[in-house]
């Protein structure tokens, strides 16, 4: 599993699908981005951000060179699909970590669709070989927080910017299975019993 392919949820009250970031997904996800309360905006962006730039928008959906992962959550408006959540995940600075970001839409929030992300971000980061998750937030991000701390993040203080927290874990699956995305060659040992 590659974590590339559609993965239906059902959350809370309500369906989502979360799938890869294509090209045609700019509008939505300038939508989406414009549709989260100024405080999540804040919180995503890390300070004071009113919508995407073309640029931007450019970038995800086209996935930056290949340095760059992007996923949507989609659930079914009045008018079609809308996108209630997103996540980036990037090769990071540090070796063999990925950097993540997410939001979800202020309605969707507190329904697991959060956690659901973090978890195909995990797989995605398989994809730049990484071993460890690193992400940042806001000091007063609390919703973050709780979120990290549910899934197994450590949060300290970020060495370099004391507004923000640095948030960090293990890609949850085992070094094999990371093999495994690489082609290493523990994988065929790994499943020699499963046969």
């Amino acid at each position: 599993m590659d974590g590339s392919a559609p993965l239906p949820a059902i959350l809370g009250t309500g369906q989502t699908l979360i799938r890869p970031v294509q090209p045609l997904d700019g509008p939505a996800l300038a939508a989406h981005v414009k549709a989260l309360s100024p405080a999540s905006r804040r919180n995503r962006y890390l300070g004071g951000v009113n919508e995407l730039s073309a640029r931007e928008i450019e970038r995800i959906v086209t996935g930056h060179g290949g340095r760059l992962r992007a996923i949507v959550a989609e659930a079914e408006g009045p008018a079609g699909p809308v996108v209630v959540g997103e996540a980036l995940v990037a090769a990071g600075t540090a070796p063999r970590t990925a950097e993540f970001a997410l939001s979800v839409a202020d309605d969707w929030r507190r329904r697991g669709l959060g956690t659901r992300l973090l978890a195909r971000i995990a797989w995605l980061a398989l994809s730049f070989g990484a071993s460890r998750l690193a992400g940042e937030t806001l000091r007063d991000n609390e919703a973050m927080a709780a979120l990290a701390a549910a899934n197994g993040f450590d949060i300290r203080t970020h060495p370099e910017d004391a507004r923000l927290l640095m948030i960090e874990r293990p890609v949850v699956l085992p070094a094999l299975v990371a093999g495994l995305a690489a082609g290493g060659p523990g994988a065929r040992a790994c499943f020699a019993d499963a046969a």
